[in-house]
């Protein structure tokens, strides 16, 4: 199971059936793989695994419950129940008749409150703080306090969203997770978080639809310096497929020296001959 990098942090998904047979349960691991141990952060999360029965969702079997991961306490184990019934034909939870018996494993994490090791101090969104927030907002079930003065100065028509104080799943671009939400919010409020492969695309629609255009400036800078998780080619794609014209000549001029334009990686082979040209033209300036 893939778990998308949340806040930066990426995140590793294992089950342990080792002494399931003795215990009945089911081991679920959920670690973070890219925070050092000599580097302060915590994280505090919602956590929910569900293994799906086929048959009937009333039959699902659900674990969840609130976490925090630090340098400390760096490991989240859930034990769920039921090992033998999961794996009983007659259960529902795999199709028996398909030679390759699978599961489907539903797993979902909301961060409540984060500060990671790069210093970027999340805001909390969940408590209310009359010095920072104004307004009380529902997001697809979650209370969020949020600044409407703030949204307003960048965003009329996110105000208007903000203010009627419920956003719900019709209002927000398909595609896009909670956690996307809360993160282009952060941005919003004036945190600086660095985008990766798994949300600027997000950040992108969201921006679009709620027509926040600081937001598209804020992409398209991390375009230009790059994006976690992409290449430089896909970068250009994505910046292509968005109409971002100026970020191919913005990322070409960034580079001050033939050694900066060769660390970028571009993959001459699959551009189209604009950009072909406008890298070419950069190599004659600083050569």
């Amino acid at each position: 199971m893939y778990i998308p990098p949340i806040h930066n942090i990426e995140w590793r998904f294992a089950v342990d059936t080792t002494k399931s047979e003795e215990t009945n349960n089911l081991k679920f691991s959920v670690f973070p793989t890219n925070q050092h141990n000599d580097c302060f952060y915590l994280v505090e999360m919602d956590v929910a695994v569900v293994i799906e029965n086929l048959e009937s969702s009333d039959y699902s079997i659900k674990a969840q419950g609130n976490y925090e991961f630090s340098a400390m306490k760096r490991k989240l184990v859930l034990e769920i129940p039921g090992y033998e019934k999961i794996i009983d034909r007659n259960q529902g939870f795999f199709d028996d008749k398909k030679d390759e018996k699978t599961f489907k494993i539903h797993f979902t994490m909301v961060v409540k409150s984060t500060n990671l090791c790069d210093s970027v101090k999340m805001l909390d969104f969940y408590n209310s703080d009359e010095s920072l927030y104004d307004v009380e907002v529902n997001v697809w079930g979650h209370t969020m306090y949020l600044n409407k003065k703030l949204i307003s100065l960048q965003s009329p028509t996110l105000a208007e969203l903000v203010e009627t104080k419920t956003i719900a799943y019709s209002d927000i671009p398909f595609g896009v997770i909670f956690e996307d939400i809360h993160d282009f919010f952060q941005v919003i409020h004036g945190v600086d978080l660095k985008l990766n492969a798994t949300n600027i695309e997000a950040f992108l629609k969201l921006a679009n639809h709620l027509k926040v255009p600081r937001i598209t400036e804020y992409c398209k800078e991390q375009m230009v310096v790059g994006v976690s998780g992409m290449t430089t080619n896909q970068v250009i794609y994505l910046a292509e497929k968005w109409s971002l014209w100026d970020v191919v000549p913005r990322k070409v001029s960034a580079a001050k020296s033939l050694a900066d334009l060769k660390s970028q990686k571009w993959d001459l082979e699959k551009l189209n001959d604009n950009v072909i040209t406008q890298i070419t033209r950069r190599i004659f300036e600083l050569d």
